[in-house]
């Protein structure tokens, strides 16, 4: 607590039994029980809540806004892509000559 400011508390909601908490705000309060309390009159007077969450601000960790949202990966992972499949013009051939399997097997390496 710097001087005499309350800490600041992030405040979550879930709507409803399977849905996901997301955050709908933020309060001063001296406790927890108080900023739950005071949660519940300022945010949810007027709707409905399954649950409700009060985390002190402090306390939530993330990553900082320079940094990349997604790891980067030194792998190729281009076989994953649907476009290194494309097998339509092979399949074409194979119908239209009526060749076997092997045929369009050897035709794919050459």
């Amino acid at each position: 607590m710097v001087g005499s400011e309350y800490p600041v508390f992030e405040v979550f909601v879930q709507k409803e039994p399977l849905g996901f908490h997301t955050n709908v705000g933020s309060l001063r309060a001296a406790n927890p029980e108080l900023a739950l309390q005071m949660a519940r009159e300022t945010f949810f007077r007027r709707e409905n809540a399954y649950d409700i969450w009060v985390v002190p601000q402090d306390c939530i960790f993330g990553t900082a806004h320079d940094e990349a949202h997604l790891p980067v990966s030194g792998f190729d992972k281009r076989y994953r892509l649907p476009g290194g499949y494309d097998n339509a013009s092979h399949w074409k051939k194979f119908r239209a000559k009526a060749m076997t399997i092997e045929e369009v097997a050897e035709d794919i390496r050459s």
